[in-house]
């Protein structure tokens, strides 16, 4: 694995001159995520990753990916550049001491690295209905149309990368119980947001789409490549 897939697309912010570096290579860049996340505030950027990188601070490796480890739902993470031998520092949308990362057995990081990354991008733009509110009154039913398209699209990925995580680690008929966990908790979130966007689309077609039903007894199915997962109440 050479440059992670997430920080081939950021747009890289130059920070060179904070002189820092990792493993006897530079840390030349960050994205604008993480620059904003810091309110621009280099100097306080430049402590936490010093900090966070540390000779015996907790920070793992995860493929040849450095991450800091925490319990919130980021990290700092140091990805290798793959047009020059220096670090680029982005942001990991989870963290290996969560509820959510304590799951994943430490020979699977990577994988699940690679899930969450592909995860990111789609989930965090998911619609809702102030989205199609807003480009309605801007672009009429074509708007709202073509939105409705590009978060299908989305959720598509999303289950893809899912899909792409659970033929990863099965080795066996059955999906160990960890992935099985994670499965259910991630397809809860897909369905969920699924189920907000038909009712979204509902509204603006058809008006109010009443109370959303809950499902007390049922139970439904996912059918991956290698695997299938029931979610039973």
């Amino acid at each position: 694995m050479t440059e992670h897939s997430a920080a081939a697309s950021e747009v890289r912010f130059n920070i060179t001159a904070l002189n820092l570096s990792f493993a006897d290579l530079a840390i030349t860049s960050a994205s604008t995520d993480v620059v904003r996340g810091f309110g621009g505030d280099l100097v306080e950027l430049e402590e936490w990753v010093r900090e966070g990188f540390a000779d015996g601070a907790s920070w793992c490796r995860i493929g040849n990916e450095a991450h800091t480890v925490s319990e919130g739902d980021a990290e700092l993470r140091l990805v290798p550049r793959s047009d020059t031998p220096d670090w680029h520092l982005n942001y990991f949308y989870a963290g290996w001491e969560s509820e959510e990362g304590k799951q994943i057995p430490p020979q699977y990081r990577l994988q699940y690295a690679r899930y969450v990354d592909r995860r990111h991008e789609v989930r965090e733009g998911c619609l809702t209905g102030k989205d199609l509110r807003v480009v309605a009154a801007k672009d009429g039913a074509e708007g709202v149309d073509l939105l409705v398209r590009h978060h299908r699209a989305q959720l598509t990925e999303w289950y893809k990368a899912l899909d792409a995580l659970l033929s990863s680690v099965q080795s066996t008929p059955y999906l160990p119980g960890w992935a099985k966990a994670v499965a259910k908790e991630e397809l809860l979130n897909w369905h969920r947001t699924r189920e907000y966007m038909t009712s979204a689309v509902m509204e603006y077609h058809h008006g109010d789409a009443g109370l959303r039903p809950e499902t007390v007894w049922g139970n439904l199915r996912f059918d991956f490549s290698a695997t299938s997962v029931d979610l039973v109440p």
